[in-house]
């Protein structure tokens, strides 16, 4: 795959991944009423860890790519394949309308955590073949984008409202973007 193909592929799967984070978020916005400084620590949170888990997925990847054995393309579509079924699978059983809680640190931590782990398999199968600087950068996007999605979305949820029906669709699309980009990269 070339470089501009890679590229792409970063910014579908940021995105993908963005909007399994923008699901969480518009639960959060409807149901719990926060002011600029929590919906700022929930932004940063999610984006945060979106980039850390890419990072330390492309981190890990590129060390057992070098020294143990070579990742293959059928590895790495197969990993992104899944994780597409598993935000599709979690979109079919999102039935929760609004998340009610308070943003504690903890919270907004563990939340970031829970919406960012698919990362780590996404970087582990999409960044080990580039040097560190471009696993970096990368990471560095999928976080930028995960951030400016999840800020999105707190503006956004203020005029919907069937927040059920909009979450389940993020999680699909997302999953669908996955999935093409796991059928692409296993056939490269």
């Amino acid at each position: 795959m070339n470089m501009e193909g890679s590229q792409i592929n970063i910014l579908l799967v940021a995105l993908a991944l963005a909007l399994d984070a923008a699901g969480v978020t518009m639960a959060i916005g409807c149901g719990t009423k926060t002011n600029a400084a929590e919906k700022l620590k929930v932004v940063f949170s999610f984006g945060f860890f979106q980039f850390f888990f890419a990072l330390m997925g492309g981190l890990s990847g590129n060390y057992i790519d070098r020294n143990f054995f070579t990742i293959s393309n059928y590895f790495s579509g197969a990993v992104i394949f899944l994780l597409g079924i598993f935000l599709i699978r979690e979109g079919y059983k999102n039935g929760e309308e609004c998340i009610y809680r308070r943003l504690s640190f903890w919270t907004v931590v563990v939340l970031g955590v829970s919406v960012s782990i698919d990362a780590l398999g996404a970087g582990f199968s999409l960044l080990f073949d580039f040097d560190y600087a471009l696993i970096f950068q990368d990471s560095l996007v999928i976080g930028l984008i995960a951030s400016i999605i999840t800020a999105a979305a707190f503006r956004i949820v203020v005029y919907i409202k069937h927040i059920a029906l909009v979450e389940k669709y993020a999680d699909y699309v997302g999953g669908f973007i996955l999935l093409l980009i796991g059928i692409n990269t296993f056939f490269a």
